[in-house]
This record gives C-alpha cells, sequence and structure tokens, in this order.
C-alpha cells in the first residue's frame, strides 16, 4: 500500500513538473467540435483529457500533446467513442462506450485521424473492440501489456484489438522506466491513420 502511495505522490510529482513546463496546449472552440468532426465509422479520436492525470500522460506523448484515444463507432445518426478509461482517484473503469459529444465535453482538445485499414482488417479491427466492449474488461491501472489483454489502458486497447485484427504495426511498443508500454504517440503515427 504504502508503495502505491508513494509511487501516486511521485507520478504527481512528475505530472505537476510536466503540466508546469509546457508552454501550450493544443486549445481549440468546444462549440465546433462536435459539429465540425468529419468523421467515419472506425475513426480513431484523440484528446487531451480534463482529468488529473491527463497532463502527465500528455508530458509523455510530447510530439502531439494527447493523453487519450479512442475509436468512433457509429450509433445511428451520431458516433459514440470506444475506449478505456479509469476515474482519476480510485482507478476503476474498464472498456467504455461514450457518447463523442460527452467525450468531446471532457476534452481540451480532440483531433480525429482517418483509419486507412483495408475495409477487411478495419472491419476485424472494429469487431475486436466491441467484443472487448461487452467483455467488461477493466482499466489496467498497472499498464502491463504483457498480461494477454485481460485488463486495458486506452491505448493498449486500440493497439491489441488492432493486433487481433492482423495489424502488427499501428502502435510501436516502447520501454520506459523497465517496462513496455504502447503510447498515444506511437498510435497517432501510425502509417494506418492520417
Amino acid at each position: 500500500m504504502s508503495l502505491r502511495i508513494g509511487l501516486i505522490s511521485l507520478l504527481s510529482v512528475v505530472a505537476l513538473a510536466i503540466a508546469g513546463h509546457r508552454l501550450f496546449y493544443f486549445h481549440q472552440p468546444l462549440g465546433m467540435q462536435v459539429q465540425g468532426i468529419e468523421a467515419h465509422h472506425g475513426d480513431l479520436i484523440f484528446r487531451q483529457g480534463k482529468g488529473v492525470w491527463s497532463p502527465y500522460f500528455a508530458g509523455l506523448n510530447s510530439s502531439t500533446g494527447f493523453s487519450h484515444v479512442g475509436v468512433l463507432i457509429q450509433s445511428g445518426e451520431g458516433f459514440d467513442v470506444l475506449h478505456a478509461d479509469a476515474d482519476d482517484i480510485s482507478q476503476v473503469g474498464g472498456v467504455q462506450k461514450t457518447p463523442l459529444s460527452q467525450f468531446v465535453q471532457e476534452s481540451l482538445t480532440v483531433k480525429v485521424k482517418s483509419n486507412h485499414m483495408p475495409q477487411q482488417l478495419k472491419d476485424a479491427f472494429i469487431r475486436h473492440l466491441v467484443l472487448m466492449h461487452e467483455q467488461h474488461l477493466a482499466f489496467d491501472s498497472n499498464f502491463e501489456i504483457n498480461d494477454n489483454g485481460s485488463r486495458v489502458y486506452c491505448t493498449e486497447y486500440v493497439w491489441l484489438a488492432a493486433m487481433r485484427a492482423g495489424i502488427k504495426d499501428l502502435g510501436e511498443v516502447i520501454t520506459l522506466m523497465g517496462k513496455d508500454l504502447i503510447l498515444v504517440d506511437s498510435i497517432y503515427q501510425s502509417r494506418w491513420i492520417n
């Protein structure tokens, strides 16, 4: 327990340092973002959230400044976002389906990138995302990608669905502080989206 509190304290200090170091965020008027988003079923949506941990994760993703990723899914005449998220304090959460308008409202900024996977692979990618949502996968607060997807964090969720669909290079695994991770920047820079 004390190790976890120590880790949270350390991460808090790092998050505040990073947040203070960043001189700008990619703010855009939120009112225009939902109506102005050109999106298609299966596109990826990136955001910098408003949560406690968002500045920390945005700092890790220094080339984009985004802290979170999800996938747009057609829902009636609008879109929902499939993503893995957790409460800032309790770290309880999991794979969720959130209306696009709510996802945007909980963001400082968002960007949609088109998914250019061949249709058969894109369909398989979306099927795996939906399946993991239906399985009610829990949030992976340990950020462990070597657990066969029993729990997932946001980038792991998207990356794992792509892997299971046969796309092995949606994001590159990096090692940070001795831990293998998939960062938002890695998915954002993938050849499969633009």
